[in-house]
């Protein structure tokens, strides 16, 4: 053996025994089966620069993740490679220190050793080694000296980076790319090698792009860009001459937009916060529970992301970049509220990402000219970006209707420049117990929306001592706008908009992308624990019920969602239906009542009011099931036909109200076929040729199927009484927004008489959403003096809905509708709108 080939080993050994003691690797995916690596084919890793401490590093990761180890010797046929990886570039000697793309001497013995062995296969595996991840950041002494951005560093600077970075080292093997498929695509060695090389270098582009991101500029020379953008130049001038103030104060104002807008990111402040969260979580909750990771590592490789989350609490902020950052991605700019931008609070979000916007900015013109040009600004660049498309936290736990504002500029700034493709990844954030579920059961009851501040930050310090069981995260499908636009506007490629041309079409891309996204959200849902244990006990009058009746109901949920799954994304956090009770029980969400004739379940009504909003977070799951099995509540028998029409009447409704999948026609009978086939294998329907009979009544099976159909019932009684209202009054008597307080209103006094006490019953923004879509179907229309009329086609409506309510309720219903009734309880209110 040569001495300097022992030199070198020596060598070797030592360097990897000095990062042994100086880092801390984490390796992505944690679990190397993801990879799905053929274990009868040699492995060779890949990485991009020359580097002895990345290849030592890459060889402890290989050796703990139970790979092939990287510095292993390799054979093939007449071929043979000292270690098992090989660079694509070295650091050039120049004066601006580029890199220097190689031809990797050992990848041309690969590609021989395949022409020699047309048999042999070679599974190259590349591997991005990230010190640090922090992005490239101008006038950044931090950067200058320790962060590993996209020029490479000298020996000195990599000696710096291991000893402060090397405990945030991060490691991403990707998918093995076959060298056999490339090489049988020409006889040419050295054209199959530049080949490879060139798609191994892209993959590492994009790669080093989805995790650390693209350049940053220094917040003052981004505010610099954006002022002296043409559209902010040119609101400047208009607000001069509306105005007549100096072109030096309208700039003035115009550059303060900018830097109240504006993030700060920092990688100083997302570590720290990664840290604070990573205790917080461990804190407030059991865990993070992940579904569909892949939907998003996919599509960060080459498109720009867009995170569309839904918004149930203040916590979403902070969880999903958390959640991203911990997964290899560089974490999203988030557009937050201003209403956030509290001192220090204010300063820390915008030094993780966050840019703040005001909830309106219509009159303004010189703001939303700023602001569209901000955003338009991070998007060119290629940052990844999260916005909440509902506008605002849902109080009733519910997705909320879009509000597309944020949507437009987006797809706006998309066809002002569309260099990088763009996907919208629609996000499912799911808690068991919210920390604000207090304060929204209140704002529900009409309680005055408090105004965040430092002082009631630090009140809520008190949550800390509290227990939020856990947290479920689910990545839905994404959304490539571009496949979007090609389904939606032909030739949009040739459109250009001005800054304030919205024409037609663009309104209903925009609307049809958020109803997208939205419907894309409630398709990733997970029904955890605590969403099908408040399912089964809310639709009980007195919520409670026999432990065995509440095992069987699970059960029943459970068989449903794996038998006619609602979605391909949709999951199920738990299958077994004593540990979903046990687990109840033990954080509190329960109360066993011990009976000699049976254990009972129940829990308080505090409780049980916070349990409804974790219930409808996933509440859509089991609409479609739910309305089928509430046609046999007064119907015991139904042909297929007649039941497949009445869904198709009612399903429009619902649709719009929970953001159901399906569409009307061939997929949504397939739907309902679906579902009835596993109401008959669990013995909750009977077929009779094309009739359908409901189990018989006083069973178990019969009881089961009432307790599913109560899942859509407040829903039809809302409807029910909503219609019975406008039929009750006759047309021309009410505008839209009076039939929704006269709603509102007797809708809550429906819940105090007869315990229908779940808060988002006689929520108002619901029913406001249910008259537009009586609007939009042309079953209620406005007469020239903006009155609400109506035709028989309504009146049929309102028949078909008492007929499956139950008397009882119907009566109700009928008695509180009452107009002399109504009319003289709103004169008695001084304060009446109706």
């Amino acid at each position: 053996m040569s001495p300097w080939l022992g030199l070198d080993r020596l060598l070797f050994l030592l360097i990897r025994a000095f990062m042994r003691l100086c880092t801390r690797a984490t390796a992505l995916p944690a679990d190397p089966e993801e990879l799905q690596l053929d274990p009868n084919k040699p492995v060779v890793y890949v990485m991009r620069d020359r580097s002895v401490a990345d290849a030592a590093v890459v060889h402890q990761a290989t050796r703990k993740q139970k790979l092939s180890a990287a510095n292993s010797s390799l054979s093939l046929g007449k071929q043979h490679l000292r270690r098992s990886y090989f660079y694509l570039y070295k650091r050039g000697v120049t004066g601006t220190r580029q890199r220097d793309a190689l031809v990797p001497p050992r990848l041309r013995k690969l590609v021989r050793a395949l022409h020699d062995n047309p048999d042999l296969d070679v599974q190259l595996v590349p591997v991005s080694v990230f010190w640090g991840r922090q992005p490239e950041k101008e006038n950044s002494l931090w950067r200058i000296l320790f962060s590993d951005t996209w020029a490479p560093p000298g020996f000195i600077k990599k000696f710096l980076i291991i000893l402060t970075q090397g405990r945030d080292l991060y490691l991403q093997f990707s998918p093995p790319v076959s060298l056999r498929v490339l090489a049988d695509q020409s006889d040419d060695v050295d054209q199959v090698v530049r080949k490879t090389s060139r798609v191994l270098r892209v993959h590492f582009r994009r790669q080093q792009e989805a995790a650390i991101g693209p350049d940053l500029s220094h917040r003052r020379t981004l505010t610099n860009d954006i002022i002296q953008s043409p559209a902010v130049r040119q609101a400047i001038q208009e607000e001069i001459t509306s105005s007549e103030d100096k072109e030096e104060k309208v700039t003035a104002r115009a550059r303060g937009y900018a830097l109240e807008i504006a993030a700060d990111y920092s990688h100083t402040v997302i570590r720290a916060l990664e840290l604070f969260l990573n205790w917080l979580w461990n804190r407030l909750y059991d865990g993070i529970r992940l579904y569909n990771l892949d939907n998003l590592t996919q599509v960060a490789r080459d498109h720009e992301v867009i995170y569309v989350p839904c918004h149930r609490s203040h916590i979403d902020y902070l969880l999903l970049s958390f959640v991203v950052y911990r997964n290899g991605l560089v974490p999203p700019h988030i557009a937050a509220g201003i209403n956030l931008n509290l001192p220090v609070v204010g300063t820390i979000l915008r030094r993780g990402g966050a840019f703040f916007m005001r909830r309106s900015f219509r009159d303004n013109p010189l703001y939303a000219a700023v602001f569209y040009e901000y955003l338009h600004t991070i998007t060119a660049r290629g940052f990844s970006i999260e916005y909440f498309i509902e506008g605002g936290r849902s109080r009733s736990g519910r997705m909320l209707q879009p509000r597309t504002g944020m949507l437009a500029m987006t797809l706006r700034s998309f066809l002002r420049d569309a260099r990088k493709p763009i996907a919208f990844v629609p996000v499912y954030v799911g808690y068991e117990k919210v920390i604000e579920g207090g304060s929204y059961i209140g704002e529900l009851h009409g309680k005055k929306k408090k105004k965040e501040s430092i002082f009631g930050l630090l009140k809520s310090a008190k949550v800390l001592r509290s227990h939020f069981g856990q947290v479920h995260v689910n990545f839905g499908e994404p959304i490539k706008l571009v496949d979007f636009l090609d389904d939606h506007r032909e030739g949009w490629r040739g459109e250009t908009l001005d800054a304030q041309e919205s024409p037609d079409w663009f309104k209903q891309t925009v609307n049809a992308l958020g109803q997208e996204v939205a419907t894309r959200i409630n398709a990733a849902a997970v029904a955890n624990p605590v969403n099908l244990i408040s399912l089964a006990l809310l639709a009980t009058p007195k919520h409670t019920m026999d432990l065995q009746q509440l095992r069987q109901q699970l059960q029943l949920y459970i068989t449903l969602l794996n038998e006619a799954p609602y979605s391909d994304t949709a999951c199920l956090a738990d299958t077994d239906a004593d540990a979903l009770i046990d687990y109840g029980l033990k954080h509190e969400f329960l109360l066993r009542v011990s009976h000699p004739l049976g254990d009972l379940v129940t829990t308080d009504p505090a409780t049980a009011l916070q349990m409804a909003y974790v219930r409808n977070n996933s509440l859509h799951l089991f609409v479609l099931p739910g309305l089928i099995c509430s046609l046999f509540f007064n119907a015991r028998s139904l042909t297929q036909s007649t039941l497949q029409r009445m869904v198709a009447l009612l399903y429009p409704f619902f649709r719009n109200e929970y953001f159901l999948h399906w569409q009307e026609g061939d997929e949504l009978t397939n739907a309902v076929n679906r579902i009835i086939g596993m109401l008959e294998a669990q013995g909750l329907v009977e077929r009779d040729g094309d009739c359908l009979h409901g189990a018989p009544i006083h069973t178990v099976a019969s009881d089961m199927l009432a307790h599913l159909g109560q899942t859509v019932m407040p829903s039809l009684e809302r409807y029910y009484l909503t219609i019975r209202l406008l039929v009750q009054y006759g047309g021309g008597r009410l505008e839209a927004e009076q039939l929704a307080e006269l709603a509102s209103r007797t809708t809550q006094r429906l819940s105090l008489l007869y315990e229908f006490n779940s808060p988002e019953f006689f929520d108002k923004v619901v029913l406001r959403t249910f008259i537009q879509q009586l609007l939009d179907t042309g079953l209620v229309w406005k007469d020239e003096a903006g009155m609400l009329q109506f035709g028989d086609h309504l009146r049929a409506l309102d028949d078909e809905a008492r007929r499956i309510l139950s008397t009882d309720v119907s009566q109700a219903i009928q008695r509180v509708t009452r107009v002399p009734e109504l009319e003289r309880a709103l004169a008695e209110e001084p304060h009446s709108q109706t």
